[in-house]
């Protein structure tokens, strides 16, 4: 077997606007959902915030050359809504519009392809505060916010993905309370659902009325779900959860129809020619991938089940040798393979994005200030191996993007849990690049998995 990865493949990170930016009241931004979720008291550990993040507004210059050193062809990165549209509908902020712009140009620049996220969980508080996305009428407005990427970055952009991981901000967001907007709502929860299928479809259309040469397509969470136990209680929430988690998006996007276990909670939103509009013929197929997920049957959830996140051990995890990543998550590399041949074989053969991958560990910094993050390596040493596997069982993988580039805010956990491959001091902003860094420059110059790294 050749270790070479294909021709013209893309080598990158992935960063969200709202865990990198900063400058969250600067230059016309006005508030989004995660602004008000984070300066609400006790929603995020030690009530941390991404007011500064790692300010990578004002440092975007210094983080793209970072990139450049490396050799990384491509940058994933997502557009704060609240930047562009600052009352998510109406007047374009040029202010906005010129960031995204320059950050764009020094992209290109440094021969490194843009792939923007159009919706990266930061919505509007002024949308939220009409409903949010259990409102049916943010399918219209997140199709005018999309023609406005469009018209404004098009000329330089080739990939756009309309939703970064639409199960994680619906579940999180409108059934356990989680992240933002920080509901517990079943309906509110279905009615979302529906109306962010109905916002891709309908942006989709849009952007390609627009320029039919850009590619578009839709990024997923998604991982192999496993009962913790063989009982018939177990067995069924792990049904009901790999709905809920894995197809409740993809299926509708990609095959044109809600899974089984889903339709009756949709059907009262479903209105004339909506599975026509949602079911497109998309470029490719995004894939967030980090863990298999272990299922509980669990009376007390609204989803009557329940999956291991963050800081959970995983339930039915008789191995106490087990490897986890300091988030709690199992290490697991057949998963991302049998995830990746999951959407190759169920969903037609698309091209294949793998938009995030990546792992937390500590990062100590040695005395000589050598962040030796060996455990993230060997990380991404198995779950590249497990990408190549899948490429050669003819899924036709086109990229892999790690997160994160740098540390950052990670969403409810605060600063604690540090992801990148540039370390970032907090307290001085300043970066310092991992040994992981240097993995990725001899990675993307073999094209190969340097496994004598």
């Amino acid at each position: 077997m050749i270790n070479k990865f294909p021709d013209n493949f893309f080598w990158g990170t992935a960063t969200a606007s709202y865990q990198i930016e900063g400058a969250t009241d600067k230059d016309g931004k006005s508030k989004s959902i995660w602004d008000t979720f984070t300066h609400t008291p006790g929603k995020v550990k030690n009530n941390e915030n991404g007011d500064t993040a790692v300010d990578h507004y004002h440092r975007y210059e210094e983080d793209i050359e970072l990139m450049a050193n490396i050799n990384l062809n491509s940058y994933r990165f997502s557009l704060a809504w609240t930047r562009i549209i600052p009352e998510g509908i109406g007047k374009i902020n040029p202010k906005g519009v010129d960031f995204y712009s320059r950050l764009i140009d020094k992209c290109l620049e440094n021969n490194i392809e843009p792939f923007i996220t159009l919706y990266h969980w930061d919505l509007p508080q002024s949308l939220q505060d009409k409903g949010g996305w259990a409102n049916r009428d943010i399918t219209n407005i997140f199709s005018d916010y999309s023609e406005a990427i469009v018209k404004n970055f098009g000329d330089r952009c080739n990939h756009f993905i309309t939703f970064n991981e639409p199960q994680v901000f619906t579940i999180h967001g409108y059934v356990d309370g989680y992240m933002a907007p920080g509901y517990k709502d079943l309906e509110k929860y279905f009615a979302s659902i529906h109306n962010v299928n109905v916002a891709h479809g309908k942006a989709f259309q849009a952007m390609k009325s627009l320029n039919n040469n850009i590619k578009i397509g839709c990024t997923f969470n998604m991982a192999p779900c496993i009962p913790a136990t063989k009982s018939s209680e177990d067995l069924h929430a792990t049904k009901l959860f790999d709905t809920y988690w894995n197809r409740s998006f993809a299926d509708p996007m990609y095959l044109g129809r809600y899974p089984e276990l889903l339709i009756d909670d949709v059907s009262k939103h479903i209105q004339q020619d909506d599975m026509k509009n949602i079911f497109q013929k998309n470029d490719f197929i995004g894939l967030n991938h980090y863990q298999h997920i272990r299922i509980k049957a669990d009376n007390k959830n609204l989803l009557k089940a329940r999956g291991a996140f963050n800081d959970e051990l995983p339930f039915g995890l008789d191995d106490k040798d087990a490897k986890l990543t300091l988030m709690g998550w199992e290490i697991v590399p057949d998963a991302y393979y049998d995830q990746i041949m999951d959407l190759k074989n169920n969903y037609g053969n698309p091209d294949i994005y793998l938009t995030e991958n990546g792992a937390a560990y500590p990062d100590l910094i040695e005395k000589n200030g050598e962040i030796n993050d060996t455990d993230r390596i060997d990380y991404f040493k198995k779950y590249l191996s497990a990408v190549k596997k899948s490429i050669d069982d003819g899924a036709k993988v086109k990229s892999y993007f790690a997160w994160t580039f740098m540390d950052n805010f990670e969403w409810a956990l605060g600063f604690e849990k540090r992801f990148g491959i540039v370390h970032v001091d907090f307290k001085t902003l300043k970066r310092t690049p991992k040994k992981s860094y240097y993995f990725f420059k001899k990675l993307v110059e073999q094209n190969s998995i340097p496994f004598d790294f």
